[in-house]
């Protein structure tokens, strides 16, 4: 099949088995009608963000090719956190079983109240930025105008570590 679009989304959790968390979500991305992922990085170990006192995360980004628009491909992406046992609700930046986030679509910039393509913070975000430029060094962000690649050359460190976690994923 022939898919219209590109996007790029964010795997990551902190709950239960990390790393067969974030597989399983990406499988059930793969299995969405109108979706195919094409490729996906390797996975990181991260410490957490913003909210530190809680396990480590285990992150990732998988690249998908889809023909659904960025508001329908956001609502299969909340119900397969859904179906996961992530609740509305829960603490913000706080633990969770899984985590999908639409970092980029196309060269789309769109702002809605449940939306935001670009990702708002993927551009300060360590544990976003080194998986995706394992699969997209060369992307473009269409809003700051710099690589991927160069994006996370200009990241100040903040402390926080992001390491290779082994599995086979």
């Amino acid at each position: 099949m022939d898919y219209r679009h590109t996007a790029y989304i964010g795997v990551g959790s902190n709950l239960g088995n990390k790393a067969d968390n974030c597989r399983k979500g990406i499988t059930a991305i793969d299995r969405c009608e109108g979706c195919m992922v094409e490729a996906q990085s390797p996975l990181y170990e991260t410490e957490p963000v913003y909210l530190e006192h809680q396990d480590w995360f285990v992150n990732g980004v998988a690249k998908i090719r889809t023909d659904l628009g960025p508001e329908v491909l956001f609502a299969q992406l909340k119900a397969i956190e859904h179906a996961m046992g992530r609740r509305p609700g829960e603490v913000r930046f706080g633990p969770r079983i899984l985590d999908l986030d639409i970092l980029f679509y196309d060269d789309c910039i769109l702002r809605t109240e449940l939306l935001q393509i670009p990702h708002p913070r993927l551009h300060e975000r360590r544990f976003v930025l080194r998986p995706l430029c394992n699969i997209a060094p060369d992307l473009v962000h269409p809003m700051l105008g710099q690589t991927v690649r160069s994006l996370l050359e200009d990241l100040k460190d903040g402390g926080k570590k992001v390491r290779s976690y082994k599995c086979d994923f």
